[in-house]
């Protein structure tokens, strides 16, 4: 490989954010499109979310029972909790045990889940139903 080739190369990969490790946090809710999550969907540390100025967040934490709720600006997702730049976030820590936050075999061959989702992107019906 050619230096230049080489030096390209190792600019794109540390210019890249890296996404560590398995999801540190659930999505409880989130309204606005600018986000790019979803609720009920994971998120991983060093995942950035940019939120609108009137867009919302709400992020439970999986190690740290800590819930979030933060509003506009750019949320890093940590292991713990998240850093916000030019947003505003409220925290709390809500009771849970972490170590029995684990899914395993047994359980999960035990246990389903289903989530619905609209196909229409208007939720609500000109006739009132």
């Amino acid at each position: 490989m050619k230096p230049a080739s080489l030096v390209l190369l190792l600019s794109l990969v540390s210019a890249t954010p890296v996404l560590a490790g398995p999801p540190t946090a659930l999505v409880e809710d989130v309204t606005g499109r600018s986000a790019g999550v979803e609720p009920f969907g994971y998120v991983q540390p060093g995942q950035v979310i940019r939120l609108g100025a009137h867009d919302w967040l709400v992020l439970s934490y999986l190690n740290s029972c800590t819930r979030e709720r933060i509003q506009g600006g750019t949320v890093i997702v940590g292991r713990d909790q998240s850093e916000v730049q030019s947003g505003i976030v409220e925290r709390n820590s809500v009771p849970c045990d972490t170590g029995r936050l684990q899914l395993t075999a047994e359980i999960a061959s035990q246990s389903a889940g289903a989530v619905f989702r609209s196909l229409r992107s208007d939720q609500t019906s000109s006739s009132g139903r």
